[in-house]
């Protein structure tokens, strides 16, 4: 019996899919465990956080309009990654050298990656310099999942966005597909 090629890891053999994921995890994982650790060893035992008369419009008023601007511009910049990674995917799977080379060099514009970070900065920044009034766990917990949902959707978002490294696209691309030049491909067509 034949087994059909897919064109991803439906299994996991070896410990594939999870060798092949694990950066993708490590990166939001260390970054919230130095964010907690930051907040731990110096934000807490130096009582650096909001007092209760600015934790309140700061709470009600900005974190809101930074979390919805952060959402509408990661949700954009999400979905025209994921558009052409889609894109890509179908231009190898069909061996379609010609729209492969029209995204190929495409990526996101760095203002949309300022659009992402300078929201994602002032999240932590903020939760950082929440009053936890001593609830140590508490502020750990909270501190460690913002910071991993956070870091984790730009790690992703950066994954999909540049295919050239990526852990999903490196063993399914030709090689010469990236050495060549578009200006002369398209010339000479």
């Amino acid at each position: 019996m034949t087994r059909i090629k897919t064109n991803f890891v439906s299994y996991n053999r070896n410990w594939v899919t999870v060798k092949r994921h694990l950066p993708i995890v490590i990166k939001p994982l260390i970054a919230s465990m130095i964010v907690v650790a930051i907040w731990r060893f110096i934000f807490f035992p130096n009582n650096i956080y909001f007092n209760k008369f600015a934790a309140e419009p700061i709470m009600f008023i900005i974190l809101p309009l930074v979390a919805f601007i952060y959402v509408i511009f990661a949700g954009i910049a999400t979905t025209s990654v994921f558009d052409q990674y889609k894109m890509i995917s179908k231009c190898v799977v069909k061996k379609d050298l010609d729209n492969f080379l029209i995204y190929r060099d495409e990526q996101l514009p760095i203002m949309m990656h300022f659009l992402i970070a300078v929201p994602t900065l002032i999240l932590i920044t903020f939760v950082m310099l929440f009053n936890f009034e001593g609830h140590v766990f508490i502020a750990m917990a909270t501190l460690f999942s913002v910071v991993f949902m956070l870091v984790l959707i730009w790690v992703i978002a950066a994954e999909l966005d540049d295919f050239k490294k990526s852990i999903w696209f490196k063993a399914k691309i030709p090689k010469e597909w990236f050495e060549i030049d578009i200006d002369e491909y398209f010339k000479n067509k």
